[in-house]
């Protein structure tokens, strides 16, 4: 499995922090997760295209992780490059009336049609492809939101936390994990609700037994701070890194 970080910032513009989006990589499927804003040209300068995607996959709504869902629907529009190819979307509740608010708004320019479109909005749910799995389970930020954990064909386990605080479910979702992709928005004294920090990142990665935890979804408050610090005062002892842009990791 090859992940392949897109974004590890926010909403907030940063000159070397995009809003988040990753790409997973199985043997054989491609899923992109979370597309914001410019994350399809950031993908292909790290390799990976538009048509190479077998999913679209949402963790939720807010737009530092659905910005580039229309320009996705045009892109595929456009038959010279993409012919008929079809495209399979996967998310929380509310991801059909997305898709439909997008359709509305800009009508045939997005419109792929039953035959090339395929959604699917899932909760308590696992998703089959041919090498490998995923699993959903709701996390605590908004009313929908959903946190990851893939499993290849190889049993090697990685897990992303969307946006979360601390749940349960995200431990569910991490126990075991060879890799961890967890968010830590902000510095410990400056939390805030729905969000984790690097301690509580590595709370998570500590009690859930994970291998290896990659912090994400940092503001720009966060380049002041030693967050490896702050992930290991929570007693974490395995290998714990910041996320860059165009980070790739092999699993």
């Amino acid at each position: 499995m090859r992940v392949t970080i897109l974004g590890s910032g926010t909403s907030i513009p940063h000159p070397k922090r995009a809003s988040p989006g990753l790409i997973v990589q199985f043997d054989r499927s491609t899923i992109l997760v979370d597309p914001s804003s410019g994350s399809l040209h950031r993908a292909a300068k790290a390799g990976v295209f538009l048509q190479d995607v077998d999913c679209v996959l949402f963790s939720h709504f807010h737009l530092d992780h659905t910005g580039d869902f229309g320009p996705l629907l045009f892109a595929l529009k456009n038959t010279k490059y993409f012919g008929s190819k079809k495209i399979f979307l996967a998310g929380p509740t509310g991801l059909i009336d997305l898709h439909q608010g997008v359709l509305d708004f800009y009508g045939s320019w997005v419109e792929l049609g039953q035959q090339r479109l395929t959604i699917r909005e899932i909760r308590n749910d696992e998703l089959d492809f041919k090498d490998g799995t995923i699993q959903a389970l709701p996390v605590l930020h908004t009313d929908n939101s959903l946190g990851y954990r893939f499993s290849d064909s190889r049993r090697r386990v990685f897990t992303y936390s969307g946006d979360s605080d601390y749940c349960q479910t995200l431990l569910e979702l991490s126990r075991g994990a060879d890799v961890a992709l967890i968010e830590a928005a902000q510095p410990s004294e400056m939390k805030v609700d729905g969000h984790l920090t690097p301690q509580l990142a590595g709370e998570i990665a500590r009690e859930a037994g994970v291998k290896r935890l990659v912090i994400t979804h940092l503001y720009p408050v966060c380049d002041g701070y030693d967050l490896i610090a702050e992930v290991q005062s929570s007693g974490y002892k395995g290998s714990a890194e910041i996320a860059c842009d165009g980070m790739v990791i092999d699993i």
